[in-house]
């Protein structure tokens, strides 16, 4: 009965979260009050984010940080943090930073993704730092770079993403 009463409650949490995130639409708020809004539970649901337990940390024009706990579910079969998982973290912190930019009628895709891991992590927090690089009229590039707790360099990420409009 209590996974029951759960569930109902997730339920109404997603729809609550739904409600604002139209309403802010209606208002016309900028991506970056949106992923601002996000950091607190508060914006757009994003479910990559709920599956693998990141975070949105940091946000501010330009630049924005995802934060991940690493956890066994993250690791290979070699006992390290798999490579998708670092690049599903650095390809978020460069759209998101390369979104806070862009009017609030549009969003991104990546189109082209580069990665370069540098060092294996095995616990602890991964932090994927994204940022703008240049913004074209319909390209748009960014950097991240991703560390471990002790600052250190885990990988580096460019990106070119393709301006989209938003969906609603």
């Amino acid at each position: 009965m209590l996974g029951a009463g759960r569930g109902i409650m997730q339920t109404h949490v997603f729809e609550l979260q739904q409600r604002a995130v139209a309403a802010a639409y209606s208002r016309r708020v900028t991506n970056l009050e949106l992923l601002r809004q996000g950091m607190v539970g508060r914006g757009p649901r994003a479910g990559w984010r709920e599956t693998i337990g990141a975070r949105i940390a940091e946000v501010e024009p330009g630049r924005v940080v995802v934060e991940l706990d690493v956890q066994a579910g993250h690791r290979h079969e070699g006992g390290v943090v798999q490579g998708g998982i670092i690049t599903q973290i650095a390809d978020a912190a460069m759209g998101m930073s390369l979104l806070t930019e862009q009017p609030e009628d549009q969003s991104n895709t990546t189109i082209e993704l580069k990665i370069n891991f540098i060092r294996p992590v095995a616990e602890g927090r991964l932090r994927a730092v994204g940022r703008v690089v240049e913004r074209r009229n319909s390209l748009l590039f960014g950097e991240a770079d991703v560390l471990d707790d002790r600052d250190r360099l885990v990988a580096r990420a460019s990106s070119t993403c393709l301006a989209i409009p938003r969906q609603r």
